[in-house]
């Protein structure tokens, strides 16, 4: 863990971009309330303080918390395609973050299922998800 003084935004968001680059999800935790946060934010939104935050590694354990399959392109390759899953996920250590589900036909996911990351290709700043195990 590592304490950190307020800090300009750009600082906070490089430091997570730098986390997916090495396969590291890297979450905030307040110094005061110990809520674990992502994004990184200025002040808390649980006690509002703003006191240093504590960085630390996520597990990278997940559940799927909310999720819908898209059936039209909104960007060209290597965005992903047709048909493909947008979840929210919620992290073990508490935070929920907007993702994609890859390597699963998307009509055998439910709410609740456990995900593991999937860091972007060759050190690309991104994470997204894939089912550990499916329920039946």
């Amino acid at each position: 863990m590592t304490t950190v003084l307020p800090e300009p935004l750009s600082a906070r968001i490089r430091y997570h971009l730098e986390g997916l680059r090495v396969g590291e999800i890297r979450i905030t935790r307040c110094s005061v309330c110990r809520r674990a946060q992502l994004p990184p934010r200025s002040s808390c939104p649980e006690c509002h303080t703003g006191e240093p935050f504590t960085w630390e590694r996520a597990s990278g354990l997940a559940t799927i918390w909310s999720f819908c399959v898209f059936h039209k392109a909104y960007l060209p390759p290597p965005a992903p395609q047709p048909p493909y899953t947008v979840a929210v996920v919620e992290l073990a250590e508490g935070p929920r973050m907007v993702t994609n589900i890859v390597d699963v036909d998307p009509h055998t996911l439910r709410i609740g299922d456990s995900v593991a990351p999937v860091f972007g290709p060759d050190g690309a700043p991104e994470v997204r998800f894939r089912p550990v195990t499916l329920r039946r």
